[in-house]
């Protein structure tokens, strides 16, 4: 047996003891769990050849393993076209505690339209049900089952869809036309949603569908304006239905404004003169035109797109004109936009820190200082900004959790039963598992399953407990020392920085080894494929594809070389090497080159025009400080180069 299945046997052990089983019954039932585990095996190696009644046989033996209803789970699904209604609900009643027993709810419904039996789908489904595919099934059994005005008003509801609706809508949609309620009023007005959600495909569908000489020159006019969005101002002098419109015509202009904002601007005042619009429809079309300027080097189009920007109330857009003051450093401008942000945005910390520096800047120290000295104390990037423009040391509030083992005793089985997932490696199930219990129970009980995530050494798990919970000032929790081994290892070979590698691998996964990103990064350091295969040829690490990247030292090893590259061709700057490690190479030389050594380090960080690379940077700079004051080590928030240099 290894190391990991022994130590989650003690810990199951001292679970056990801890809820009331002695030691003695706990190492007993150890003994027996292992014998346990290969029968288990058996049963689901049985299940793959279908051998149905070879696993009940074994069944007995396994009647009181942890994972045991994972397998009646698989047997109940494998059966599952012959399970009448009461069945299933008995089934998913008497596995609440487990995250499978609504998930199958989704095949069940599926079974039951596959078999046409549409009375019992409504009796399955009491509730109206999430999900467009179900939605359709839902109302498609309304049809089969005579309540044909509920399902047409349904059929209405989900036509109204700027993308593609499910197939399992088709008959509902089809019995909905040959009634005759759907009329081409409603073809238009979903070709207004498609030109809305940019689907042409749609649009072209749509306008074939067109009965009448009036429905088929409405299709020909929007599918004109999709393919020629800049007509927008000859359309507003067409006759076309008000409701749709002016939906149209801000559609068109934002289409243009996407591929050509020189024209869209040439055309604003025609636009702009039109009495039919609303002055809110106007000042959002006006400002998404605006925020395609916000870089632009034409001072009449700068001047027109502060003029706009001057009436938003839309604290995103106010914030992008703010940070283009900080980046061409026109303290005036920014103390003006930042207080024409909303009351609660601009009380944030970025925002009085940056209201701080403008009383700096501006001709009043005393102030800002007093501003910044509000700041110091706070666990967030502003706060340490703030500690260092003042020469303060960087504070932070910290509370411990004493874990309290009859708030769990309810979860006992719960957690025992994660405990053997993990071991076994199905750390998937595991992982939905954590999810599902940690979705029924209060913040206090989150606050003790983080706890005890921590004991167990669970360190993804405890890190996804302790965001749950809201458990910001557990440092010790929301920062374990996971994989401190690699870490180190690859930090010396490389002579690096452990902390900094510990900090970004939690940044990036929040230490969950198997985690993959909607774009194909992987593992602990998400390191997208392409990147592994190029930094391992380059460095000459034995690497065969990209399922090693959920190897924990392997992924460590190439991400550590990765990252060690990139602050190489920095000159040891982390600002540019975070930023590159999440945005790429490419980017951060174009932010560069905008910036033109025009500013310090936190306006070029705040300058960064990606929300997520922005907080990326700051949230290792402080998670280095978190690990460093956890480990009790030294070190500086920023470098003296990094911090004295312009960027």
């Amino acid at each position: 047996m290894n190391k990991q299945g022994n130590r989650c046997l003690l810990w199951t052990a001292l679970l056990s003891c801890l809820l009331g089983t002695s030691l003695a019954q706990a190492q007993g039932e150890d003994k027996s769990r292992l014998k346990q585990r290969e029968v288990y095996d058996k049963a689901q190696a049985l299940i793959d050849k279908n051998d149905i009644a070879g696993y009940q046989a074994l069944r007995p033996l396994i009647a009181d393993y942890p994972l045991t209803p994972y397998i009646d789970n698989r047997v109940f699904s494998l059966q599952l076209k012959d399970k009448s209604v009461a069945q299933v609900n008995t089934f998913i009643e008497s596995n609440q505690s487990f995250p499978f027993s609504y998930r199958i709810r989704a095949p069940y419904l599926d079974r039951l339209a596959q078999q046409k039996r549409w009375r019992e789908l409504l009796e399955f489904q009491t509730t109206y049900p999430n999900g467009e595919r179900y939605q359709c099934l839902y109302h498609v059994a309304q049809l089969k089952t005579g309540n044909k005005e509920a399902a047409y008003k349904g059929a209405e509801k989900l036509w109204k869809s700027g993308e593609s609706v499910s197939d399992a809508c088709d008959p509902l949609f089809s019995a909905w036309n040959k009634a005759g309620f759907r009329a081409d009023e409603h073809i238009i007005e979903r070709m207004t949603y498609a030109y809305q959600s940019r689907n042409g495909s749609l649009i072209k569908y749509l306008n074939k569908q067109l009965k009448t000489s009036t429905g088929k020159s409405q299709g020909k006019q929007v599918a004109s304006l999709f393919a020629s969005p800049k007509t927008v101002t000859s359309f507003i002098n067409e006759s076309f239905p008000a409701p749709y419109k002016a939906r149209l015509i801000e559609a068109a202009f934002r289409k243009l404004a996407r591929s050509d904002s020189e024209q869209a601007y040439s055309l604003w005042p025609s636009l702009e003169s039109n009495s039919n619009m609303s002055a809110d429809s106007k000042q959002s079309m006006a400002e998404y035109l605006a925020m395609r300027f916000i870089n632009t080097e034409s001072p009449s189009e700068a001047k027109w797109r502060d003029s706009v920007l001057v009436k938003s109330v839309n604290d995103t857009n106010i914030e992008r004109r703010a940070r283009l003051a900080i980046q061409e450093v026109d303290w005036q401008g920014l103390s003006a936009w930042i207080a024409r942000l909303s009351e609660a945005k601009k009380q944030s910390s970025r925002w009085q820190y940056w209201l701080a520096r403008t009383e700096i800047a501006l001709g009043n120290p005393s102030g800002g200082e007093q501003r910044l000295q509000s700041l110091v104390g706070d666990r967030n990037f502003y706060s340490a900004a703030a500690a260092i423009y003042l020469q303060h040391s960087i504070v932070y509030p910290i509370s411990q959790v004493v874990i309290d083992m009859e708030t769990l005793a309810p979860y006992k089985t719960s957690l025992i039963r994660i405990g053997e997932l993990i071991d076994r490696d199905k750390i998937a199930a595991a992982k939905s598992e954590w999810r599902y219990l940690l979705s029924r129970v209060s913040k206090e009980e989150k606050t003790m399953l983080a706890a005890y995530a921590g004991q167990q050494r669970w360190h993804h798990f405890t890190v996804v407990a302790t965001i749950s919970a809201k458990m910001w000032d557990t440092m010790n929790l929301r920062f374990p020392l996971a994989h401190r081994w690699w870490f180190d290892f690859y930090a010396k070979e490389l002579n690096m920085d452990s902390v900094m590698l510990m900090s970004l691998a939690r940044q990036e996964s929040a230490m969950d080894v198997e985690a993959r990103s909607p774009v194909g990064a992987r593992g602990v350091m998400q390191i997208m494929p392409a990147t592994a295969k190029y930094t391992a040829k380059k460095h000459k690490i034995p690497y065969k594809n990209s399922q090693e990247l959920y190897r924990v030292g392997k992924n460590i090893q190439i991400g550590s070389h990765y990252l060690n590259e990139l602050l190489g061709n920095y000159e040891d700057n982390r600002i540019f090497a975070f930023a590159a490690y999440n945005a790429g190479p490419n980017r951060v030389k174009r932010w560069r080159q905008r910036s033109d050594e025009q500013l310090d380090v936190f306006a070029f960080i705040e300058t960064i025009p990606f929300k997520e690379t922005r907080g990326y940077v700051q949230n290792i700079l402080m998670f280095q400080t978190y690990y460093r004051d956890r480990l009790g080590v030294s070190g500086d928030f920023l470098t003296p180069d990094e911090l004295n240099r312009r960027y």
